[in-house]
């Protein structure tokens, strides 16, 4: 009979996987482009979701705001990002990508898709499964936690 794992097991799993995927590395999202994980993922977040408050970044990637400042400042030094004013409440900037920010999320969206392509072929059809169970599971419970300490 298999044993349960317990939660110190699982965390040295978490850690293992984290540097694994090379998260502490921004070379991991874009090789042979300095970009951080925090610009990578400000980047595909504006190219999912469209023109965007400075404060929805914030809120998506649970940064302080003069980080999310500094953020936004370094993306448009490199010039990926643009700020606009928005219309509605002109207080507000609202972030897009520029072209060149296009650019570089093709292609560290293709990047990360052949290459998760390449790890995840490497798994069963029941890992696979049990994967496609366990990361939204996962994936609640780390945002239960986050509310629960905002309260």
């Amino acid at each position: 009979m298999r044993q349960e794992p317990t939660p110190d097991g699982l965390e040295a799993l978490l850690m293992e996987l984290v540097i694994e995927m090379g998260l502490q590395r921004g070379d991991a999202l874009v090789p042979d482009l300095a970009m951080t994980l925090s610009e990578g993922l400000a980047l595909l977040e504006i190219w999912h979701t469209g023109p965007v408050p400075q404060q929805h970044i914030a809120d998506r990637l649970r940064l302080e705001k003069s980080s999310v400042s500094r953020l936004v400042a370094g993306l448009e030094r490199k010039g990926w990002l643009v700020r606009e004013r928005d219309q509605a409440n002109r207080r507000y900037y609202r972030l897009m990508l520029s072209d060149a920010g296009r650019a570089v999320v093709t292609r560290m969206s293709t990047h990360l898709h052949e290459r998760h392509g390449q790890v995840l072929t490497r798994l069963s059809g029941t890992e696979r499964s049990a994967l496609a169970v366990a990361l939204p599971a996962l994936t609640r419970a780390l945002r239960e936690t986050t509310a629960a300490a905002a309260t």
